[in-house]
């Protein structure tokens, strides 16, 4: 980098040589024992259809029908979204407690609260740290 900190045309960092992909090195394999990518695949179903091999068989349709991922349910429920962090706290226990929120959904919304509280903690750090040093700087 420049002395200022800034990327520019000629001042790019130095990049590690990237190598074969996965895929690649998978066809280049094929090529060496005289196969192609169609006739592993050929070969992959085939086995999917032996009664003796079942994990082909569940790779297979893993990949053709994926099961979905969980996700939380829709909920609803007063949220004071311009409240305090321990009055909206408040509102999720009660949510909780009133059977609105799942106790883990509840868990993760509170935790997402505090999160946010140590983020705003820090950057008011910063700010005042900034402010701090700049008075320090004119001082001088």
């Amino acid at each position: 980098m420049s002395d200022d900190g800034k990327f520019t045309a000629d001042n790019q960092p130095k990049r590690k040589p990237r190598g074969k992909s996965e895929k690649t090195k998978f066809i280049d394999a094929l090529k060496r024992k005289a196969r192609t990518e169609d006739q592993f695949y050929e070969l992959c179903i085939e086995r999917a259809f032996d009664p003796d091999d079942n994990f082909a068989f569940k790779e297979i349709l893993a990949r053709l029908s994926p099961l979905s991922k969980a996700v939380a349910p829709t909920i609803e429920f007063d949220f004071p979204a311009g409240a305090k962090p321990h009055v909206q706290a408040q509102a999720i226990i009660r949510g909780i407690a009133e059977g609105i929120i799942p106790p883990d959904l509840g868990g993760q919304l509170i935790t997402s609260i505090s999160s946010m509280l140590k983020i705003q903690e820090v950057t008011d750090i910063d700010e005042r740290l900034k402010i701090m040093e700049s008075q320090l700087d004119e001082d001088k």
